[in-house]
């Protein structure tokens, strides 16, 4: 999640005044060759201290002749499911995901009978994928050459990375599809549309993430809303990994009309040497720069006159996505359907050696540093954010496309229309469901904190 600020420069600065001078050679603190086990160790546990939020839980004195990962891993809060050490060079730190390498998702099923199924779950738009024809809901028979099972599909997919390709045999279909490495960049706004449903105008956006370049395509379907006299929002962010703060403050402002510049939107809670910090909705517009600069009246502008919105979420929706979610809700009814989200609810930015030469040279660390909360004081929902109403998209096969009516997400919306009661509404179907024994997109999970940048 990104976070940019003065006093983010701050904790910068003490960081820079801790390495040059803190870290002296001394009686107590050996002169580790540089490139060595220890030395770089030793940069990781020192950042940690000044940084990390659970600074105090830090063993005092842990063995550094260790590999990095090893040691990182050691030393992490036993609470921390997200603070990563990345080097590019080691290829384990930062392990690759299906979507980003072949543009799309797949997940194994279990039914009730014993019959497993591996279902595409996601195709990003414009990719190899989509142009072969692939979509959401196809059913695959084989991966290069294999019947997937719950004993290989984590094989066969590693093994598909690995080679940037797949061929694929789909039920329905001739022929073997073959699936290359993914060339386009992926456009964080899938698709917006308005539909008609019991005489009324719903808008629904399907957003992916809170990347920078999500922010223009926004305004375009916000702008298309305002043309088709929309009357509910549907939010579509059931596999949202999180991204920029900014641009999450930025679609906050179009949603809910009773904000304004100076109202809280995000309260931030660091240890003892970060502090707490409130920041505004003005404040995180500000942050945008370059060709996404913009204010809070121009946002303001595109809002639809909501009193309430409703946000589907699933087990993959975190980081900036929850943030959202709570952020709004002292602001407009918000009406959570899907399932329970992921739960991330801390801030992070990278943190390498910024001195000049570097010692540890290529090494990030991604440590969590921020609780989240919003106006009201309410956050610390690291077990994640729980529906109002339970839906789940795998009650009803195949999946349905992003934004269908008959979707069960989208379909609980619609039926919560007709219900004035403000207690949780559970309209997943009676029907046994699927148990899902494999997700492709679980690596996005724990790459949601790495969606930052290093404060300016």
């Amino acid at each position: 999640m990104k976070t940019c600020s003065l006093f983010i420069k701050t904790l910068l600065l003490y960081f820079l005044v801790f390495s040059l001078y803190g870290c002296r050679k001394s009686e107590n603190k050996p002169d580790y060759p540089a490139g060595s086990q220890e030395n770089i160790n030793s940069w990781i546990l020192d950042s940690m201290k000044v940084y990390y939020y659970w600074n105090t839980s830090l063993p005092a004195n842990p063995s550094l002749a260790v590999d990095p990962v090893t040691f990182f891993k050691g030393i992490k809060n036993g609470s921390d499911r997200f603070s990563a050490l990345v080097n590019p060079d080691f290829p384990e730190s930062y392990p690759p995901s299906l979507v980003h390498i072949l543009g799309f998702d797949w997940i194994t099923l279990q039914t009730g009978s014993g019959k497993v199924q591996t279902v595409v779950s996601l195709v990003v738009p414009d990719s190899r994928a989509a142009g072969k024809g692939l979509v959401r809901g196809d059913m695959i028979k084989t991966i290069n050459g294999t019947i997937p099972t719950a004993d290989n599909i984590a094989v066969l997919t590693s093994n598909s990375i690995a080679q940037q390709s797949a061929d694929l045999e789909i039920e329905g279909k001739t022929g073997v599809v073959r699936i290359s490495r993914l060339t386009n960049s992926e456009d964080p706004v899938y698709t917006y549309k308005v539909f008609q449903s019991a005489g009324k105008n719903y808008a629904y956006l399907f957003l992916n993430s809170f990347e920078d370049a999500a922010l223009a395509q926004i305004k375009k379907a916000f702008t298309y809303f305002k043309e088709q006299h929309a009357q509910e929002l549907i939010l579509d962010m059931r596999y949202n990994p999180g991204g920029s703060v900014p641009v999450a403050a930025a679609l906050a402002t179009m949603i809910a009309s009773n904000t304004t510049t100076g109202a809280l939107f995000v309260e931030y809670r660091g240890n003892s040497k970060a502090g707490s910090r409130k920041s505004s909705f003005g404040t995180e517009i500000q942050r945008l720069q370059g060709a996404l600069r913009t204010d809070f009246i121009e946002l303001s502008g595109y809002r639809l006159g909501l009193n309430r919105v409703f946000i589907l979420t699933g087990t993959h929706t975190a980081s900036a996505a929850e943030l959202l979610i709570n952020s709004l809700r002292p602001y407009i009814t918000v009406i959570q359907s899907g399932q329970q989200t992921l739960g991330k609810d801390m801030a992070s930015f990278v943190i390498k050696d910024y001195r000049n030469p570097q010692i540890v040279p290529k090494w990030e660390i991604y440590p969590m540093i921020f609780k989240l909360f919003n106006a009201a004081g309410k956050g610390d929902y690291s077990n994640g954010l729980m529906p109002d109403q339970l839906a789940d998209e795998l009650s009803s096969l195949p999946l349905k496309p992003f934004g269908d009516p008959a979707d069960p997400l989208v379909q609980s919306c619609l039926e919560r229309s007709t219900v004035t009661t403000t207690s949780r509404l559970k309209v997943e179907s009676v029907a046994e469901k699927p148990r899902v024994i494999y997700d492709s997109r679980v690596p996005v999970d724990l790459k949601s904190s790495l969606t930052i940048t290093r404060p300016y």
